[in-house]
């Protein structure tokens, strides 16, 4: 047995043979064309007929595949992306199918440089729907995916999500790739189709061979090759055991709405960045969205969505939360995270620099394009809140507040509310509780501001313990300033944590947005928790001298 290590995609175990996937490579064209108006004729025809393909597969696709493939059929016809092609066929003579590569590589090398990967990820998108363009372009066949016919590990460099849509879901017992990332639409696919996955598998595919025994893990971010019997039954049985917990909890959850066991109201909803994920929350009990990130539909795009574009997006998401909250959080990205259409100053600490508010503020015409689609959405009675990223003083929060206002949103019942994710932000709780209707702590980025730890660097992962007495102390304050102004919600990955989060509402707070994957656990340990459990615990964890003290005092609730 040989073992490698990448990074866990998609919870799970999973064992079967291996089926190689290949994708059909082609001879680029390059030198002169002698037909320039031919040339450009032929990248649009191939730009329908990718973008046309692409649809057709969304169409016969559902959930979170379905609308990655409606991503890239945009991406696919974008007009900005055509022109930048065109011009080169025009000027140069390039020929169509190395103009087009060239375009989306331009535009694939700004997302490639983010900070963030799920930023990062978006560039391989492009790389893959230019391909199938140029592809198309000089007539080469597409990858066939026709051969697999039992079920299988996919081992492959990478996965492109056109790709996986052909290939049977019920013979696809696992993923393992050798590039790609966790926020790879490979990954994203694989964790809504609840496939085990494994990427960044660095010498997967010289060591993997056609039919050869493959054992994922989804949750270790393993890849076992021709694994013993030990490993084999170790990974079934976790399997079997992931799956018997999940009926468990789904059999102890409560009817009606979340709230702990002597009746205190707390509203458990779900973090998402796509109607897909949105379905599966709701699959899973979430109550609403906490936390919208916005991102998606600017990434990849050499133009910034217009509000109509977006009004669908939201629209589509009030419709199936019917009369449950949607908590929209507007652009967050900067020079750590940077988009085609804008034009951002690299920065030397991003993540201290012109991003999320600071960015709008420079922006004006996107925040009030985005603001415009959001009150549209809220039209009619739909619970609609919206909060800005990064806010870090009163003043600022007044600034977004008459943004909203301008919009129309106090006449369409829209909340108004921010993220508190910089200290600062917590030092003035009181002063945003005043003038706005919510606060929602983002508890990922708070806790490496308030250590000045870089959430990247493996060095300082003891300084991003969500238990650490600066965190719950900072909840605290921000909980008492907030008392009988705004409610609190709490939307980092904290909340996901159910002693955490059982602490947290001891603390004050009244809604926890996480991800569907941690829905279950949640509402099931609110429910077997009494407020005054919760309360005492909190006000014990908060005094503990350090995170693997409130640690255990949380581990106790759970008991």
């Amino acid at each position: 047995m040989r073992t490698l290590t990448g990074v866990a995609a998609s919870s799970g175990a999973s064992v079967a043979p291996a089926w190689l996937y290949a994708a059909a490579d082609f001879e680029m064209p390059q030198g002169e064309v002698d037909d320039r108006g031919a040339e450009v004729e032929k990248l649009r025809e191939a730009v329908e007929a990718v973008g046309r393909a692409l649809e057709e597969k969304a169409a016969l696709a559902s959930g979170e595949l379905a609308e990655v493939l409606d991503a890239q059929a945009m991406m696919a016809r974008d007009p900005e992306l055509a022109d930048s092609a065109e011009r080169a066929i025009q000027d140069q003579g390039t020929p169509a199918a190395k103009a087009i590569s060239d375009a989306g590589e331009s535009y694939a090398e700004i997302l490639a440089a983010s900070e963030s990967q799920y930023m990062a990820a978006r560039a391989e998108d492009i790389r893959d729907v230019c391909k199938r363009i140029a592809r198309r372009a000089v007539g080469a066949p597409e990858t066939s995916v026709a051969d697999l016919s039992k079920p299988s590990i996919i081992v492959a460099t990478e996965l492109p999500p056109a790709d996986v849509a052909s290939l049977d879901p019920e013979l696809v017992q696992g993923i393992a790739t050798q590039e790609g990332s966790r926020t790879s639409h490979t990954a994203i696919v694989a964790r809504a189709l609840r496939i085990p996955a494994v990427v960044a598998v660095k010498g997967l595919k010289a060591a993997a061979s056609k039919n050869v025994p493959i054992a994922v893990d989804g949750d270790e971010g393993q890849i076992h090759i021709e694994p013993d019997d030990d490993t084999k039954k170790r990974l079934e049985g976790k399997a079997a055991a992931k799956a018997a917990r999940r009926e468990e909890l789904k059999a102890r959850v409560p009817e009606g709405l979340a709230a702990t066991k002597d009746g205190h109201r707390v509203e458990v909803g779900a973090n998402i960045g796509a109607v897909a994920e949105l379905e599966a929350a709701l699959e899973e009990g979430a109550e609403g969205v906490g936390l919208l990130r916005t991102e998606l539909l600017y990434i990849g795009h050499a133009k910034a969505p217009d509000e109509d574009e977006q009004r669908d997006v939201y629209g589509t998401m009030t419709e199936l939360l019917g009369d449950r909250r949607l908590v929209v959080r507007t652009f967050d990205f900067g020079a750590d995270k940077p988009v085609p259409f804008l034009d951002i100053d690299a920065e030397e600490n991003p993540a201290l620099g012109v991003r999320g508010i600071r960015l709008a503020r420079l922006h004006p015409d996107l925040i009030t394009t985005q603001l415009r689609a959001i009150v549209r959405t809220a039209v009619g009675g739909r619970r609609v809140g919206v909060m800005a990223p990064m806010v870090a003083t009163a003043e600022e929060a007044d600034w977004f507040v008459e943004q909203v206002e301008a919009a129309g949103g106090r006449e369409a019942g829209v909340e108004v509310g921010a993220m508190v994710e910089v200290p600062a932000a917590v030092l003035v709780a009181g002063d945003l509780a005043e003038r706005l209707d919510f606060l929602s702590i983002g508890t990922n980025d708070l806790t490496q501001y308030l250590h000045a730890a870089d959430r990247q660097q493996g060095a300082l992962s003891y300084l991003q313990d969500p238990f650490s007495p600066a965190l719950l102390r900072a909840v605290q304050r921000i909980c008492f300033e907030a008392h009988d102004q705004a409610w609190v919600g709490v939307c980092g990955e904290a909340a996901g944590d159910p002693a955490w989060a059982l602490i947290a509402v001891g603390l004050g707070v009244t809604e926890l947005s996480v991800g569907s994957d941690s829905l279950l656990e949640v509402r099931v340990a609110l429910a077997e928790a009494t407020l005054d459990d919760c309360r005492t615990a909190a006000e014990e964890a908060v005094g503990a001298p350090d995170p693997a003290a409130a640690r255990r005092v949380a581990a106790g609730l759970l008991a």
